[in-house]
């Protein structure tokens, strides 16, 4: 018995250890980006970290990132950021980073003129390397210096999803979220037990759910969204839904990352950059 038990303790042990490591090399990743960025210049940055098919957002709409970097200018500035939080599928092939980002218009010595929050979606190429398949922010944040937050990570057993029920969560969310007066049951029906972040221009991202329900009583009485694209890890425990929202008949773009935890998709990451 304690043979069989020592065991199983040390082959969950060394999967968690794998697991845990390779988040590391994730969020190393990202810093690596950043400090690209401040090094090299933001354009350099993103031309060298997107991935062939690496999305970023303009005007409420998903544009391949490598061509519309390459149409932009290479102006003076400093875009520095770092992540607080990072996850990673199981399987090793796909993740999510976030974090505050800020910018100086010419050097590191010139106080900060804008700021928000990144959010990340990274998967890891047929080289081996970590590469963006999404950028999507918000803007206008309060400075993160003053912020705390609590992300609880445990190890949960989970049943891998499908790219069908993945879909599936998706759409019964749009649906039980579309009126002012289910929204906060719908929200808090499907936030991770496990660490979330529901992000949105000009405040802070919750982490807690004791904030969930004002948050979402400040959201705008109308929104609707229009999906463009998902992907789902080769694990089943990780995937994301992306496209366009319109609120007030203004587009912009969304994003949500769902986690896998027992036979449920859960919210692990919302943006909504309204």
């Amino acid at each position: 018995m304690n043979y069989f038990f020592s065991i199983f303790f040390l082959t969950a042990f060394s999967s968690l250890s794998r697991a845990q490591q390779s988040t590391a090399d994730l969020l190393q990743a990202e810093r690596n980006f950043a400090a690209f960025s401040v090094q090299q210049g933001t354009k350099a940055a993103f031309l060298h970290y997107a991935d062939s098919a690496g999305l970023v957002f303009e005007r409420g709409k998903a544009v391949n990132a490598i061509a519309a970097w390459n149409k932009k200018q290479d102006r003076p500035g400093i875009l520095n950021w770092h992540p607080v939080y990072g996850f990673m599928a199981a399987a090793g092939d796909l993740g999510f980073t976030t974090g505050p980002w800020t910018f100086q218009p010419r050097t590191s010595s010139d106080s900060v003129v804008a700021r928000g929050q990144f959010n990340s979606v990274w998967h890891k190429n047929s080289q081996g390397e970590w590469k963006f398949l999404l950028d999507m922010g918000i803007s206008n944040t309060p400075d993160f210096a003053k912020a705390t937050f609590h992300f609880k990570e445990e190890p949960v057993p989970f049943t891998a999803g499908t790219a069908e029920d993945l879909q599936k969560a998706e759409n019964d969310f749009i649906q039980q979220t579309k009126e002012t007066g289910n929204r906060a049951k719908g929200y808090a029906a499907v936030v991770s037990k496990q660490a979330f972040l529901l992000t949105r221009n000009g405040h802070l991202p919750i982490t807690e759910r004791k904030d969930v329900d004002k948050l979402v009583d400040a959201m705008p009485a109308s929104i609707v969204y229009q999906q463009a694209g998902t992907g789902i890890s080769k694990s089943g425990d990780l995937g994301y839904v992306y496209g366009t929202s319109v609120i007030d008949g203004k587009e912009d773009s969304y994003l949500r990352i769902w986690r896998r935890e027992g036979k449920a998709w859960k919210l692990a990451l919302e943006v909504l950059p309204y």
